[in-house]
């Protein structure tokens, strides 16, 4: 499901929290949301979902204005961190009641999911006696259950056990990758978003001020090198007319794909000049937190 969003204002007392001049996010694929705490980011997907209506400018999923066509978030999934739930009532209930929101509830399917997610056993237990985890699981669930074309998730993985994490980012990849869903994720964790998304759009201040091609970054193969002697290496990068990029604390920024890169190593081993660290440099650095 493509997204469209025009002149979009939201304000809060005054305050202007979302400020999205044009955007257009494509039918089909991961993409990632990301910035710092306060950037917009719940703001925005609020506004997609029409939690927040009272908005300035136009949003459009799959060509209908989601404000006056909301029939059209039939099919939209949707999980936002510390999102509510009935927590008076059972597993059970929540699943049915909001899935009849929807119009439909597969009983089978959410069995199924269920069981996937490790929570089949508790969902005849009222949501108040679960953990934080499984009330997650629950909301993950609720989202899943209708088989959505656009699913979008706000820190989806926070207060999840490792192996449900794992099997969430491999079943989410399979939604995207064979069924063709459009997943609209935002994540504090760099490599949730790196795992999952192919292109990254920054919000800063409620603006869009960056969009990312993760393919083409992890392409560059760029590198942060820490050795035994950082100035030495440096001055062999020069002979080697190397590029690369000398950081404040005396890292060095280089690219592995470099012709050089083997000369490099050798020339260190000759004079014993040892590796201590080679890190991973990610247009997403310093942007997620």
């Amino acid at each position: 499901m493509q997204i469209e969003v025009n002149n979009l204002v939201v304000s809060y007392h005054n305050n202007i929290a979302l400020d999205l001049t044009e955007l257009t996010i494509p039918d089909g694929g991961a993409y990632g949301i990301v910035g710092h705490n306060g950037a917009g980011k719940t703001t925005f997907f609020k506004s997609l979902t029409n939690i927040i209506t009272n908005y300035a400018g136009e949003i459009k999923i799959d060509g209908q204005n989601v404000r006056e066509q909301p029939a059209v978030l039939g099919k939209v999934g949707i999980v936002l961190d510390g999102m509510s739930v009935y927590m008076g009532q059972t597993g059970w209930f929540n699943l049915e009641y909001f899935s009849g929101l929807r119009g439909n509830f597969d009983r089978n399917r959410a069995q199924e999911l269920a069981t996937e997610l490790g929570i089949n056993n508790v969902l005849n237990q009222k949501v108040k006696t679960y953990s934080y985890g499984m009330k997650k699981k629950l909301i993950l669930l609720m989202a899943l259950l209708h088989q959505p074309e656009l699913l979008i998730l706000d820190e989806p993985f926070r207060g999840l056990d490792l192996e449900t994490v794992q099997w969430f980012k491999a079943y989410l990849q399979t939604l995207v990758e064979k069924q063709e869903m459009t997943l609209l994720i935002s994540s504090h964790v760099q490599s949730d978003i790196e795992a999952l998304c192919k292109e990254v759009f920054v919000i800063d201040h409620g603006q869009l001020i960056e969009t990312i091609d993760l393919a083409a970054e992890t392409d560059k193969k760029l590198r942060i090198l820490d050795t035994t002697d950082n100035v030495r290496v440096q001055a062999i990068l020069t002979d080697l007319d190397y590029a690369h990029d000398v950081l404040a604390d005396g890292r060095i920024q280089l690219s592995i794909k470099d012709p050089n890169w083997a000369k490099l190593q050798v020339q260190m081993a000759n004079e014993q000049i040892e590796i201590n660290e080679i890190g991973v440099l990610s247009a997403l650095n310093n942007k997620l937190n």
